[in-house]
């Protein structure tokens, strides 16, 4: 055969190669700029840090709530076994440890294969790429995005080893159920850390992303055993693990922990938990918040929280099938997107000693309405809000046996118009004493004892105990006439309970960021605004309530016999439904009303609604303890002076026995009892009364 070799063409061809390749280029460079605009740079990529959820803790250190963009919980690899990251590697990327970012080989294969079946099914991502995508870039299959992602690998390769891609990788993979990272996964799916996984258990996770909602062991779990099959096959096949191995986990079915349907927002504690996250927002951001990792410790009791649940649910089921309430709850449609109006309840727990609060309820549900009913509503106080007349009253020298007059009362005000107040029951009892005046919520005792001492007296009494809505000095005010926030008026009575010692409300004790540095740490804050001895003349007051007043239900017919204080309160047209009330630890404020300003029902008292639930949650929470009586102060002594007139009693005067100040007891005799109108008669009289006022 003759060759000639013809030098001219050789030139010619060399010369058009070379403007080929010249043109590619020049085309490919601008391109390759072009697409690597926006791309982070080696710096960003080393600060890069997974996003990781941020864990909330009850107060006693159990997690009760992740605020997350991904669930994820990070692991690092020299605490992984060989056979759980060998399952990745192998599944995934055989030649890892060996290529620079782009598997050639695998691209030409994916290719060729795309070419034959017309389609885009053949992918040829690298573990490296894959985690370039799930770093900085979208899911999206287009041709700009692959190479996008080829070009930060290559950057990926450049900055870490490895070993420290592979961590990334395996904390950043999406394994199904909202779950990032094959920590979470192991411990989601398994129960147990990625460190103690075998080699099915791993080979399981490892076939998991290439379809999480295919290959998921919760949704198919036989699936999910035939491709993990595969994955030991390789893992053997690679000596990875034994023959013995094989054979064993081959046959092997590991338990899956079935996870209940997702907890609503918030968990147990919807409401609560969006106040924290109020808080940690507008403070460290949404990032510290969703990305951050870090632990915030709060003061939330969850187990107080759950009873508080369980009974206020309950009780308003129980009022809507009893009570002529409208709408009904089980009535609500949620696609409707139209706030709910049914039958609201809320209800806070405060720790007397140090102002936690240990368990809140804004609302019957948190789907239906965000409202927070117990730190952003406004509602008239009613009766409840006479506690502040009466202890002022008290610090002015003022004693519980003291009489004042129930009678009718016209008031001219400053417009010239006249108030005419009015007991709910329309009957007046005429001289009582305060203690009796507060049992039994007597409205004109209290407007008339709030006439001798003065409305600004009462006014600055609530701002002292932890009322922070302005009070006008009003003499309707004495009736509860101011709309204030539950929360406000569950605090000021915490604050008669602990002695006059008002406490800041706390959320959150500890704040930690994602290394463990402590950013806040929150400790009980005090302030003194009440002497001890004022503060508990106004607490035995309030145990006439429920001994033998408004709230004496809670004796008698749902057995709470612990020490115990508390004011009900129903306001004008039975709006509203309150009872505050409180042993020596905590305090617990019940609220029952609509969203809107109408009337519950006719007669809707808060002996009826608000009572029930707080004896029943208080019941509950001291089930398997008790509590002490309130401490007596040094300056306080008890005497037995006569229940009508209190003063010092004759033989025929019925008793009652009441704290005074030491020095301030009565000195006078009852002059009321003579031998005829004997003892016997006297207190059945007084229970006849007691039940008729009811």
């Amino acid at each position: 055969m003759n060759f000639k070799f013809d030098f001219k063409k050789f030139l010619w061809g060399i010369k058009w190669s070379l403007i080929t390749y010249l043109v590619i280029i020049t085309i490919s460079i601008p391109a390759l700029i072009y697409l690597s605009i926006g791309l982070p740079s080696l710096d960003e990529i080393e600060r890069y840090r997974a996003p990781n959820s941020t864990k909330v803790y009850d107060i006693n250190g159990k997690l009760i709530y992740e605020f997350h963009e991904e669930r994820r919980v990070p692991t690092r690899i020299d605490k992984l076994p060989k056979h759980v990251i060998m399952s990745f590697i192998l599944l995934e990327d055989r030649k890892f440890y060996k290529h620079w970012g782009v598997d050639i080989d695998r691209v030409i294969k994916a290719m060729i294969k795309n070419i034959l079946t017309f389609s885009i099914r053949e992918g040829a991502s690298t573990i490296t790429q894959q985690l370039a995508r799930n770093m900085f870039l979208t899911q999206e299959r287009t041709l700009t995005r692959k190479i996008r992602e080829i070009l930060l690998a290559i950057k990926l390769e450049r900055t870490f080893s490895k070993d420290e891609i592979l961590e990334r990788y395996l904390n950043q993979i999406y394994m199904g159920s909202g779950l990032y990272g094959i920590e979470n996964a192991s411990q989601y799916y398994f129960g147990k850390s990625a460190s103690d996984l075998n080699p099915k258990e791993s080979a399981i996770l490892a076939g998991i992303p290439k379809n999480p909602s295919r290959y998921s062991p919760t949704k198919n779990y036989n699936l999910a055993l035939e491709r993990a099959n595969i994955v030991l096959k390789m893992l053997y096949n690679y000596k990875v693990i034994t023959k013995t191995d094989y054979e064993k986990y081959k046959k092997y079915k590991p338990e899956i922990v079935y996870h209940k349907s997702p907890v609503l927002y918030g968990g147990i504690a919807p409401y609560f938990i969006d106040e924290v996250r109020k808080y940690i927002e507008s403070k460290y951001g949404e990032e510290f918040l969703f990305r951050g990792g870090g632990k915030i410790y709060t003061t939330l009791n969850s187990r107080i929280q759950e009873i508080c649940n369980k009974v206020l649910d309950s009780m308003l089921n129980v009022y809507d099938m009893k009570f002529p309430t409208r709408p009904k709850y089980k009535d609500y449609n949620p696609k409707s997107n139209k706030k709910p109006n049914y039958l609201q309840g809320a209800v806070i727990v405060l720790d007397n000693k140090t102002g936690y609060v240990l368990a809140m309820i804004g609302g019957r549900n948190y789907l239906h309405s965000q409202f927070n009913r117990a730190t952003q509503a406004y509602r008239q106080a009613g009766s409840a809000f006479k506690i502040f007349t009466y202890a002022s009253a008290i610090e002015k020298g003022y004693n519980a046996s003291d009489i004042i007059y129930d009678l009718p009362i016209s008031i001219k005000l400053s417009d010239n118009s006249v108030w005419q107040p009015s007991n709910y029951d329309r009957e007046y009892d005429g001289a009582i004493p305060i203690w009796k005046a507060v049992a039994l919520s007597k409205n004109l005792a209290t407007v008339r004892l709030l006439m001798d001492i003065g409305p600004a007296s009462a006014s600055e009494m609530a701002k002292r105990l932890g009322i922070e809505t302005p009070v006008p000095p009003y003499y309707s005010v004495a009736l509860g006439s101011i709309d204030i926030r539950p929360i406000e008026l569950v605090n000021a009575f915490s604050t008669i309970a602990s002695y006059g010692s008002r406490k800041k409300i706390i959320f959150i004790t500890k704040v930690e960021d994602a290394n463990g540095i402590i950013l806040e740490e929150n400790k009980p804050q005090y302030t003194q605004v009440l002497d001890s001895i004022s503060a508990y003349l106004t607490i035995n007051l309030l145990k006439h309530v429920l001994d033998a007043g408004t709230a004496i239900d809670a004796r008698l017919i749902y057995k709470f016999n612990e020490h115990a204080a508390g004011k009900t309160g129903t306001t004008d047209d039975y709006r509203d439904a309150w009872f505050i009330g409180f042993t020596p630890d905590i305090t617990v404020g019940v609220w029952v009303g609509y969203d809107s300003t109408r009337t519950i029902f006719p007669n809707a008292t808060s002996t009826y609604l608000a009572v029930p639930i707080w004896s029943l949650i208080m019941k509950e929470i001291y089930k398997d303890k008790s509590t002490k009586d309130f401490y007596i102060p040094y300056g306080v002594e008890f005497r037995k002076v006569c229940r009508v007139s209190g003063k010092l009693p004759t033989r025929y005067c019925p008793i009652i026995y009441e704290p005074f100040r030491t020095h301030k007891e009565p000195t006078e005799t009852c002059d009321v009892h003579t031998k005829e109108n004997t003892e016997t008669k006297i207190e059945e009289q007084f229970f006849k009364d007691l039940i008729d006022n009811q």
